[in-house]
């Protein structure tokens, strides 16, 4: 009787142990993992690893250790190690629906990092495979795309998005068509980067920076033909082969010229950006005066515009207005006394007030060239002024450059 007592009482403890004890392992588990979330969160990788590396000492098919171990060792800088740890899992069959996910997920962003896009984006598109409008692999794929000036692709994921959030983002569309025409003009496809750049304005009117490209496409034409043409002097080409392709060469110019104006007319405060190529441009088609027109109609709707008064000081200096050149560009400086362009210009007004020597001359021919390298260079255009537009800022920072997340 009392060996059949001791016995029911062990039994009793044993299952009262097995009982509780499992449950409580998990239950410090599960603490460790909340805990390696929230060091995550607050930047702390290497408590957060370790947290990690126990749950997973512990629980061997714990995936979703597994699947952070990967990622703090990614953020950490070793996308390498990271990508093997995610793709030990990758073998597992009994994954659920959420642990697949994710798994590829981190996959695509392994891939990224190791600058391997092809891969990234091939996981993406497993995601879609599982659930065609998951926002997360869209939005990826967008910016996988856009990272392999891949634009034509990176515009159809954003149409997929927008259309299953029931967004609407027709600026947004209107700039990847840019892109879209930027690549092909970078292949001499004038027509066709035309065409996208006039799709662009038909999506979206505002896009105002379509103006621009549309104008540097027929400027790019245009040099082309007339290197074409000189090609053909040299080369004692017929007379008649050479005015045609230099009529066609001024014809173009001429287009681009109507989209600088339309570019600076629609937006004054970055007209600076289009000046300078407006006034080569007028001055190789024997147009040069046009530019004071051009000029003061753009400061008619932006008086403050420095850049503007700089380029019409400038301009009256060239055609030997000295008198209206220094009004003006006193002018420009009361309205902002920092602006390197208008203290240039007063400086060069200046020398050339001053009696001539050839000393002058020399100081005044090199600020000429300082002022014409300063409108001229795409650091001080694109970056460096803040009344860059900034569609165009978006559009050079995304299409010279890859985006790393």
């Amino acid at each position: 009787m009392e060996i059949t007592l001791i016995i029911i009482i062990v039994c009793v403890l044993s299952i009262y142990f097995f009982a509780t004890y499992k449950p409580k392992q998990k239950e410090n588990l599960k603490d460790l993992y909340t805990e390696g979330l929230d060091l995550m969160v607050d930047g702390y990788r290497q408590g957060a690893y370790e947290n990690f590396k126990k749950i997973i000492a512990s629980e061997t098919d714990n995936v979703k250790a597994y699947l952070k171990l990967g990622q703090v060792i990614r953020e950490g800088g070793n996308p390498k190690n990271a990508l093997k740890i995610h793709m030990s899992l990758n073998y597992r069959k009994n994954l659920t629906y959420y642990e697949r996910i994710e798994l590829y997920k981190n996959l695509a962003l392994d891939y990224y990092k190791l600058d391997n896009l092809d891969s990234a984006i091939e996981q993406c598109q497993r995601i879609l495979k599982i659930n065609s409008k998951n926002d997360w692999a869209l939005s990826k794929l967008i910016l996988f795309y856009q990272s392999n000036k891949d634009w034509l692709n990176s515009k159809k994921y954003l149409e997929l998005r927008l259309k299953y959030s029931g967004a609407s983002d027709s600026h947004k569309l209107a700039l990847y068509k840019i892109q879209e025409g930027r690549v092909l003009l970078s292949s001499d496809e004038f027509e066709a980067a035309r065409e996208c750049f006039e799709n662009a304005l038909n999506v979206n009117q505002d896009c105002i920076i379509a103006y621009y490209f549309i104008a540097d496409s027929y400027s790019k034409e245009s040099d082309l033909v007339y290197n074409q043409a000189e090609g053909d002097s040299k080369a004692k080409v017929d007379q008649e082969s050479y005015n045609e392709l230099m009529d066609k060469a001024k014809e173009l110019l001429g287009y681009a010229i109507e989209n600088w104006v339309n570019y600076a007319k629609l937006k004054p405060e970055s007209s600076w950006m289009v000046i300078h190529l407006l006034r080569d441009a007028l001055f190789a088609l024997d147009r040069y005066n046009e530019i004071e027109v051009i000029l003061k109609d753009i400061l008619d709707n932006d008086s403050d515009n420095v850049d503007i008064i700089a380029a019409l000081a400038d301009y009256y200096d060239h055609m030997g207005d000295s008198n209206s050149a220094l009004k003006i560009i006193d002018e420009g400086l009361v309205k902002d006394d920092t602006s390197l362009l208008v203290r240039l210009i007063k400086l060069k007004l200046l020398f050339s007030s001053t009696k001539s020597d050839s000393n002058n001359r020399e100081i005044k021919m090199e600020l000429d060239t300082l002022i014409k390298d300063i409108v001229k260079d795409s650091d001080y255009q694109v970056y460096k002024n803040t009344s860059t537009d900034p569609d165009a800022l978006w559009l050079y920072s995304t299409f010279d450059s890859k985006n790393k997340k």
